[in-house]
């Protein structure tokens, strides 16, 4: 579970702070960072598990630095919680404004506030698993070595890892869901372009999971009856949703609505992980759904996230989220007057007065209550 993320000198996040829960709601008007935190997570990732050079487009390039703030070094922290073991992630990325260039300054993992790697400007120290020093290399800058070194590894490093690896960040865009798969992923992109390769993939690992999934599906899509994946070509499936009805029929993936194909993808999320506990950060997952649809889809998140089954961290202006998780689960976002980006606890507030929370929220007095 993440318990902690920390920003400073990244756009509108400026020594900032968020505290997350199981699940966390984050509200607050366009603007004030909500897609900021995702972005954060989502290069943490690219940057730890896929290799991406700190300074890539899709990592921290020049670009990302807080506008207004002279300094040229950007930071992040991680505070992580895997099976009662505490792990604190901490990078620090310098930039050359004049090039354009960006490297790695400082980065470290410590556990239950022990040393498991230390990079300072390219200088590693690893440590073993009872943290007594272990070699010492020298590496390039503009890279993580920390996801290299843990890569099939035997060692704690290579938990936290894992755990970076099963981090979804969903910004969910229907029109580019693809209907046929080539390959086989085990991670979906951020759009959901690539659900079928995912799918293909779960369904080959976890076939008694596709059950319960299918059953949930059932009670939010009229006439649903399941989901198959057709082979049309040596190395490529069809992703197929098929109907009942007196007939029955059977549609492509890219054929039914938008709001249908987001909706599988969203039960797919938390119905198809199986016993590994992930984390998703989710981008308004209600677009493109009825209030029908989204509330039976909110309950089963509320009890995946209760059960420890996942994590989540969703962001939204749909009042039915912001009524049912507010209170108790909500994060305000707040900009400034120096236009970074604060945190308000929800759960700490004292609401007055008839007005539920998103009306509050709609209005724009919360500041006020």
């Amino acid at each position: 579970m993440l318990h902690q993320l920390y920003a400073d000198n990244y756009k509108c996040l400026v020594n900032f702070e968020l505290p997350l829960k199981d699940l966390t709601l984050l509200l607050g008007p366009n603007g004030t960072g909500k897609t900021a935190v995702l972005d954060v997570i989502f290069r943490l990732r690219r940057v730890l598990v896929d290799g991406i050079k700190v300074g890539a487009r899709e990592a921290f390039p020049t670009s990302t630095l807080t506008r207004w703030d002279t300094r040229d070094v950007q930071f992040f922290g991680l505070e992580v919680e895997i099976e009662g073991d505490r792990f604190l992630y901490q990078l620090a990325v310098r930039h050359q404004r004049t090039t354009g260039q960006s490297r790695i300054e400082t980065e470290q993992l410590r556990f239950n506030g022990m040393p498991l790697f230390s990079c300072s400007r390219g200088k590693v120290q690893l440590y073993r698993d009872d943290h007594s020093e272990g070699p010492r290399l020298t590496v390039g800058r503009q890279e993580s070595f920390l996801g290299r070194v843990s890569t099939g590894s035997d060692h704690k490093r290579n938990r936290f890892i894992d755990f970076m690896r099963d981090l979804m960040v969903c910004a969910l865009h229907p029109q580019s869901f693809a209907a046929e798969s080539t390959r086989e992923s085990t991670l979906l992109e951020r759009d959901g372009a690539n659900f079928a390769d995912w799918y293909r993939h779960l369904v080959q690992e976890r076939t008694e999971l596709v059950v319960d999934f299918a059953s949930n599906l059932r009670d939010v899509l009229q006439d649903f009856r399941g989901i198959r994946m057709e082979k049309v070509g040596e190395d490529t499936r069809a992703m197929l949703v098929s109907w009942r009805g007196p007939e029955g029929y059977t549609l492509r993936f890219d054929e039914i609505s938008d709001g249908q194909r987001v909706l599988i993808v969203l039960y797919a999320l938390i119905g198809l992980a199986g016993d590994r506990s992930v984390t998703l950060f989710l981008d308004e997952p209600d677009n493109y759904t009825a209030l029908a649809e989204i509330q039976p889809w909110l309950m089963a998140l509320v009890d995946a996230c209760g059960t420890g089954k996942c994590q989540a961290i969703v962001c939204s202006h749909h009042p039915e989220l912001i009524d049912y998780l507010g209170t108790d689960k909500g994060i305000l976002l707040d900009r400034t007057d120096s236009g970074v980006t604060r945190t308000r606890d929800l759960s700490a507030m004292e609401l007055e007065g008839e007005l539920r929370l998103s009306q509050l929220v709609a209005r724009g007095w919360l500041g006020e209550a």
